[in-house]
């Protein structure tokens, strides 16, 4: 089965505590989040956390010339993790963007 899981997302990039950066089998990746504000089915606003794997080095080199708050519009497919099953969206492009 062919499974299209193209993403496109918006918001504030989050940066972990701690170190940027982790490594599986397939190499050296920059791991951050797209924070967006979302309304709850209540009616609440609160954050929403999208993880965000970079391995294109020329992304990471533009990622690190950013900070926590900088607005991101990241283009990638949304993948699992092996092993954990967590899932996040591998980056394609990462542009500066307005909200």
């Amino acid at each position: 089965m062919n499974c299209e899981n193209s993403v496109v997302v918006t918001g504030a990039i989050h940066l972990p505590k701690g170190d940027m950066v982790g490594r599986n089998r397939h190499g050296t990746y920059l791991k951050f989040a797209v924070k967006q504000m979302t309304v709850g089915y209540d009616g609440v606003e609160r954050p929403s956390f999208l993880p965000v794997r970079v391995f294109d080095t020329a992304l990471q080199e533009w990622l690190r010339a950013k900070g926590h708050g900088d607005t991101v519009r990241v283009s990638g497919t949304l993948r699992s993790s092996t092993g954990s099953g967590e899932m996040f969206i591998l980056a394609d492009s990462l542009e500066n963007a307005a909200i």
